[in-house]
């Protein structure tokens, strides 16, 4: 072989080994490259990559956060901005609980940076229309926290909470709610209340709702209905603790379960003070009567019947007889006596021994 090509293929041996060396040092480091990457291809990448073990690869994610940043990717500002902070404020739920948990381990605070970050967010994000109700709320806990720095804090943190509580927020409707209950708006603070309590996520909704009709507030005194709110927070209390150990479970229940107790002592003091009225009326004839109740619409509360032997007064099958009752049926000697077993023994049923009824016979 002449010289020139041994030279020629030392040349080609030697730019064959540069880029297989080149291929090697782009295999092992194009976690580092993003040749085409959008704004949200550093954001997604930078979140996947602070919590990979390598240091190497975990510094890579913090700058591709911060290039997806520079690039007025809110929620890479939103997730910086989070960990720069250090602690979140109380009620502050992190859009991303595994990447801020991750990132959070590698920067050190700085308050300042957080807010420069958290304000070019939400400048951002007000500009459009933002309908993502946990930001919603952040962004409302962040200036209550003073850590947004608003004119008028107190009034955009509450249209804030009010627009996550439409877009769906719990914690937001509970929020609003006692923010109007400790201003005496019960009426206002009801209408959250309720959407709280009936989301089933916090049992103080309902316990409050049952205060309202328990000591009037914003209503009339209403013992039932206070009972039927101190249900709904027994209930919610044991589906949220239903994995708890007995003795914690237990005393959970305390709360609601004395609410209930203490309304139902007022509501027999306040039933066997005051007549309850009860309109009924009869269809048939002389012989036979039909009895209707008007709290019972689905049908009738029984029978009465005369016939060759006597007369027998009956309670429809479909009601559930208070134990103090033996029988559901019974002789009589005269309609009236029958007319009157009947009713009484469907009140005593249905509202117990406790509750003094006035019956009147609807014309």
């Amino acid at each position: 072989m002449s010289s020139r090509k041994k030279i020629i293929l030392n040349i080609v041996l030697f730019i064959g080994c540069l880029s297989l060396a080149g291929a090697a040092m782009l295999y092992n480091y194009n976690y580092k490259l993003c040749w085409k990457c959008s704004t949200e291809d550093y954001y997604e990448r930078g979140k996947e990559f602070v919590c990979r073990d390598k240091g190497e690869l975990r510094q890579t994610g913090v700058d591709f956060l911060r290039l997806a940043a520079d690039q007025d990717n809110t929620d890479a500002k939103i997730l910086l901005a989070e960990c720069y902070l250090g602690k979140l404020p109380a009620g502050y739920i992190s859009r991303d609980l595994t990447a801020f948990n991750c990132l959070n381990d590698q920067l050190r605070p700085n308050p300042i940076a957080a807010t420069q970050l958290f304000s070019q967010a939400f400048t951002l994000l007000t500009h459009s229309e933002l309908d993502d109700h946990q930001q919603l709320f952040n962004f409302a806990v962040l200036i209550e926290q003073g850590v947004l720095k608003r004119s008028n804090s107190g009034k955009e943190a509450h249209s804030l909470y009010l627009q996550a509580a439409k877009h769906g927020n719990i914690i937001a409707m509970n929020a609003l709610g006692y923010e109007y209950h400790h201003k005496s708006d019960y009426v206002a603070a009801k209408k959250w209340l309720r959407m709280a309590a009936e989301a089933g996520k916090s049992v103080e909704p309902a316990l409050t709702l049952g205060d309202y009709f328990y000591y009037g507030k914003g209503e009339t005194v209403n013992f039932e209905k206070a009972i039927h709110w101190y249900r709904i927070a027994l209930k919610t209390q044991q589906t949220l603790t239903a994995k708890l150990p007995e003795q914690q479970r237990v005393a959970a229940l305390d709360a609601p379960k004395a609410r209930i107790e203490m309304a139902m002592r007022q509501l027999k003091k306040t039933r066997m003070t005051t007549p309850m009225s009860l309109y009924y009326r009869i269809a048939g004839n002389a012989t036979h009567y039909v009895v209707h109740t008007e709290d019972r619409p689905e049908g009738a509360i029984g029978t009465v019947a005369k016939t060759a032997t006597g007369v027998t007064a009956t309670i429809d099958d479909s009601i559930t007889l208070a134990l103090s009752i033996p029988t559901s049926s019974k002789a009589f000697s005269s309609m009236n006596d029958g007319m009157n077993w009947l009713l009484q023994s469907y009140a005593r049923s249905r509202y117990g021994s406790y509750t003094r009824v006035s019956f009147s016979l609807q014309k």
